[in-house]
């Protein structure tokens, strides 16, 4: 049996990679008679540049940005010849993530920058890649994406933002995005702060009335933009994806980047869909949750195995959901962690129950026993 593991990041292990290799160790261990292919995944947030560089054979480079509260940070930009043309790939997670400021910040982001991800946005226009694909998932500031454009030259007061964007004509700007909330609202990127993180009320509301008059600045800088079709006009704040990162997507899509949700982007780039057909499909991240049923890699992955008839389950750290929620997803199990497993213990115990061992092989027939052909 051919098993295809595509699964995205784990808290307990330390890179997407990583993760993948330890359920093909545990579940080859088990049911060595399978053919297991390892397929790291990343949704646009953790593990968006790891995974690309791991299933498309190349090395990233390094650099140094600007973090969120300002301290320096190393980041990466990997670049990919493909069809014809150059590519960069971009994480903005490692000049804004989460993980790079502690809890007292991240209560309060109102200080915190994106102006890394500009920096590193400006370090791929200098690689000359004609397509620029930023992944953007959970990150420590909330500030609209400003810090990102102010580093990429539109000033203080964004004066400059339509020669920011004139300068990108030509290139391709992709927003891989974990979520796809838009900009402001009661679904949007400030009230997510409060429902996802705890953030208080008080503060959520204070970065939302920043939010709006940001829009407002720049809706004074740019001409508006409208639908080819129906001649309405393009709003992006209301975009999907335009909430991610804290407005981080809004600031991409000002620039002309269009919105795609980050992991299935990774599994097309990385040809996924070729492997599923006829495949068990193993699929799993940190938690199998009501989120993770909506959008990123547990859903991307079951929805494309579904399209082939290909079986999926689900192995995550903590299931948070029944069986009868991932069946519409075409879900056939899901398993969690006991105390004390790992992931390789896991794969192991799932293995067990999905690729039983193949029966010993008959043994041919000797001269004399029943079943035997007639002697000469």
């Amino acid at each position: 049996m051919r098993v295809v593991l595509a699964t995205g990041p784990y808290a307990g292990v330390p890179g997407v990679v990583e993760a993948a290799h330890q359920l093909a160790r545990g579940w080859s261990g088990q049911a060595p008679h399978d053919q297991v292919l390892a397929c790291p995944l990343s949704d646009g947030g953790t593990g968006f540049v790891e995974a690309l560089a791991h299933g498309l054979g190349v090395q990233p480079a390094p650099l140094v940005v600007t973090g969120p509260d300002g301290r320096q940070v190393p980041a990466e930009v990997l670049v990919a010849e493909l069809d014809g043309r150059r590519t960069a790939y971009l994480e903005a997670g490692q000049a804004a993530g989460r993980h790079l400021v502690g809890e007292a910040a991240l209560a309060d982001p109102t200080a915190l920058t994106s102006r890394g991800v500009g920096e590193l946005l400006r370090a791929a226009v200098d690689t000359g890649a004609d397509r620029i694909v930023l992944g953007v998932g959970d990150l420590a500031s909330h500030d609209g994406g400003r810090g990102m454009l102010e580093a990429l030259g539109a000033g203080e007061d964004l004066g400059n933002l339509p020669a920011v964007r004139a300068g990108l004509t030509g290139t391709t700007l992709v927003l891989a995005a974990a979520v796809d909330l838009p900009l402001l609202g009661f679904h949007g990127a400030s009230a997510a702060l409060g429902t996802d993180h705890g953030v208080p009320d008080p503060v959520t509301q204070s970065l939302e009335q920043r939010m709006g008059r940001l829009t407002e600045v720049v809706g004074q800088l740019l001409p508006p933009r409208r639908d080819l079709l129906s001649g309405s006009r393009i709003r992006p704040e209301r975009e999907a994806g335009a909430g991610a990162g804290g407005g981080v997507g809004w600031a991409t899509l000002l620039l002309g980047g269009t919105h795609v949700p980050g992991a299935a982007f990774v599994m097309q780039e990385l040809g996924l869909p070729d492997l599923l057909p006829g495949a068990l499909v193993v699929t799993g991240a940190t938690a199998y949750d009501w989120q993770s049923i909506r959008d990123g890699v547990i859903a991307e992955v079951a929805r494309a195995a579904l399209g082939y008839a290909a079986p999926t389950v689900v192995l995550a750290e903590r299931v948070g959901v029944g069986r009868r929620e991932g069946m519409s997803l075409g879900i056939s199990g899901s398993y969690a962690l006991a105390d004390g497993e790992d992931l390789p213990a896991l794969a192991a115990r799932v293995a067990r129950t999905w690729s039983p061992p193949p029966p010993p092989p008959t043994p041919p027939a000797t001269p004399g026993s029943p079943g035997a052909g007639p002697q000469a």
